[in-house]
């Protein structure tokens, strides 16, 4: 194998590739990418058997061929040569990369390319949707945050993706997550006239659902989804990524979301992250930080306590109906929100102190967050 190829060509697809290897398995086949040369084009593949991605970038090719080499070690001198560079990749038969880049030489031990296993992504899809891949990425934003990191509760281990047909072109897409102490769940009406499924639903498993956040960085405004047997695989931008689908039920999330709570408070999200961040600088010893805060007409408080030290804040509000009230919340769970959410104002509905709190705003009536206050 030998192909020439600019340096900036190059990272798009080995950036996306080596994000699915697995990184403490170097000298692995599941640590490796898999590049071939074919005709004007350069495929690079990476596996660790739960995502894989493969791909593609038109380059120089001088002689077909492949190699199966570390993705971290390539990806790490591909990105340290100097911006602007034309680099040569060419193999030989010991399975040695050679990598040139001016005056500059590296080489990487490979593997045999007979070793990386098949992808399967030349199976028929039972479903194929295709959307604009913004509103998969503004989805991911509001719902990965709060997976489980859990692996003892595997079905909420990632993020639940449904699809639900509404007629006339339009489908509503979901996207739900939880680590049990918080949920967050998100939809959004799109056309797609072309689908071809019925219902669908699973579950995407964090580190499937992070590498289509890296997918979704490229040019290519569409993404098309296809379910092909217990995978589901993402295409955009000459790129595909296969993620294997989490076995299990994820739990009935409509019994988690609270109806309308008994008082509501909506404020300025911005100046309330502001204040939970500035007073949260206290909770510096707390593993297990809490956020005191106190609703009452015209103002809300906040207050935290540790060995490090005490804060406390206060905000205008007008628009409290209930009377004073005190709740217990994790700060980084009202921040998390904050970061997703970007609205103006923030409104939290509650029904008492141990009852499920609900966050929305009216500028964004397709999310919802659901936040189990803790104990005072």
């Amino acid at each position: 194998m030998k192909v020439r190829i600019d340096k900036a060509a190059l990272m798009v697809p080995l950036y996306r590739a080596q994000g699915a290897a697995d990184q403490r398995q170097s000298n692995n086949v599941i640590g490796c990418v898999h590049i071939v040369a074919d005709d004007d084009r350069l495929t690079l593949s990476a596996t660790d058997y739960e995502v894989t991605v493969i791909a593609e970038v038109s380059a120089d090719v001088v002689e077909n061929g492949a190699a199966l080499v570390s993705a971290k070690g390539l990806f790490q001198v591909v990105r340290g040569l100097a911006d602007g560079a034309t680099i040569t990749l060419s193999s030989d038969s010991n399975h040695r990369l050679r990598i040139d880049a001016g005056r500059a030489y590296y080489h990487l031990n490979g593997l045999s390319p007979d070793e990386f296993p098949q992808s399967g992504l030349d199976a028929v899809a039972a479903k194929v949707l295709v959307t604009d891949k913004m509103h998969i990425e503004s989805m991911l934003k509001r719902t990965l945050f709060s997976v489980s990191t859990d692996d003892g509760r595997p079905a909420i281990t990632g993020v639940l993706f449904e699809i639900e047909p509404e007629g006339g072109g339009q489908v509503r897409l979901r996207m739900v997550s939880t680590d049990g102490h918080r949920l967050s769940k998100c939809e959004r009406m799109v056309m797609a006239p072309d689908y071809d499924g019925g219902r669908a639903s699973c579950i995407v498993h964090r580190r499937g659902a992070t590498e289509l956040q890296r997918l979704i960085e490229g040019s290519d405004p569409s993404l098309r989804v296809e379910f092909i047997g217990r995978n589901l695989v993402f295409a955009s931008d000459r790129t595909r990524l296969q993620v294997r689908q989490i076995d299990a039920n994820f739990p009935d999330y409509n019994k988690v979301v609270p109806d309308r709570g008994d008082v509501a408070c909506t404020m300025p999200k911005d100046a309330l992250a502001a204040a939970i961040r500035r007073v949260s600088a206290m909770n510096q010893t707390r593993t297990d930080p809490l956020l005191k805060i106190e609703f009452e007409p015209g103002r809300v408080s906040l207050d935290t306590h540790s060995d490090f030290g005490d804060g406390h804040e206060e905000l205008e509000i007008d628009t409290w109906n209930g009377p004073s009230l005190r709740f217990g919340f994790n700060p980084k769970y009202l921040l998390d929100i904050c970061t997703a959410l970007p609205t103006e104002n923030l409104t939290l509905e509650m029904r008492d102190q141990i009852s499920p709190c609900l966050l929305h705003s009216d500028e964004e009536p397709g999310s919802v967050f659901v936040i189990m206050p803790m104990r005072l």
